[in-house]
């Protein structure tokens, strides 16, 4: 059978929110492969088989961890005309591949297509919850985007791509179109920063297709990882120069300052205010009339817990 779609998930191992990510994408379309790709540590189980029972489902085993080397190992087994992500606690909507090969179909110029994903919470410790049927009153995860072309200057000062959300023309793809496994975070936003830069044309929807599940502690990734790796990234896209008239210089700036404050809020709320002041240090000139920063430093005066309480105190984000 002619493979349309090679669709992509990383896993960690078994748990209810698999198997239904697993089901969401096997229900999108028969012209299909799924290839689940273990994320396995050492001394932790193998899938059971019962995950690979459907035929279009294939069983890899990551070769190093992280999720951007089990994504990259899929991309190099796989066999579609179009690769697509998804996360093990996410689910698809039925249209989300008719809609990408609509749009890759007209406009065979476009390497990327990505779409709006909505949030549905989940309150259940192991995350169970099945997904709401009716999607229409849950919120984007990309409010007011618009959809259209998504230039390098665009993506740069902010990243409007959920991996989950996109689709890939494979025959586009270099062999270095991979994703860097350097980055422990953010290495998403690296690669469609590098496709943009090399001339790749990435296309928005901004019609859901993606549910994206929230659940307790999901929110508390490693805030100050997130905001360093965004540092890393819009350095290293800096110091290999802008394309002239892609990036506004003050627009770059702001941009810089507000993954500096960022940064500052996490520091803070791990309990190092002496890293939390260089990031203000170099987040106020950069956004000067930017009251938490100011805030912030006289929280980073303070004995360390209880800038920390304060903290919490007065804000749940930054």
């Amino acid at each position: 059978m002619k493979v349309d779609f090679s669709i992509i998930v990383p896993t960690r191992g078994d748990n209810p929110h698999l198997r239904q990510a697993l089901a969401s994408a096997l229900a999108t379309d028969e012209r299909l492969e799924l290839l689940l790709v273990h994320d396995r540590r050492p001394g932790e189980p193998p899938l059971p088989s019962e995950v690979g029972s459907d035929s279009r489902v294939r069983l890899l085993e990551s070769e190093r961890p992280g999720p951007s080397a089990a994504r990259n190992r899929g991309l190099a087994a796989a066999h579609g005309r179009f690769a697509a992500f998804l996360d093990d606690d996410d689910v698809f909507l039925a249209s989300h591949l008719s809609r990408s090969l609509e749009r890759l179909g007209a406009k065979p110029e476009v390497t990327l297509f990505a779409c709006q994903a909505k949030l549905f919470r989940d309150t259940t410790r192991d995350g169970s919850m099945v997904p709401p049927a009716d999607h229409t009153g849950l919120p984007p995860l990309w409010p007011g985007a618009s959809g259209g072309p998504l230039t390098y200057g665009r993506l740069l000062l902010g990243n409007l791509i959920a991996t989950n959300a996109v689709v890939l023309a494979r025959d586009k793809l270099g062999p270095d179109d991979r994703f860097d496994e350097s980055l422990t975070f953010l290495e998403d936003h690296e690669m469609w920063l590098r496709l943009a830069r090399g001339g790749h044309l990435l296309w928005f929807d901004e019609r859901p297709g993606v549910l994206v599940r929230k659940r307790e502690g999901s929110s508390s990734r490693d805030r100050r990882g997130m905001a360093e790796a965004a540092l890393e990234v819009l350095r290293r896209e800096t110091d290999r120069g802008l394309p002239t008239g892609e990036v506004d210089s003050g627009a770059l700036r702001r941009r810089e300052g507000r993954l500096l404050h960022d940064l500052a809020y996490a520091c803070l709320a791990e309990g190092d205010p002496r890293a939390a002041r260089r990031a203000l240090y170099r987040s106020i000139p950069r956004l000067p009339l930017l009251a938490k920063n100011y805030a912030y430093l006289v929280l980073s005066s303070l004995p360390s817990a209880v800038g920390t309480a304060c903290l919490k105190a007065r804000s749940s984000g930054p």
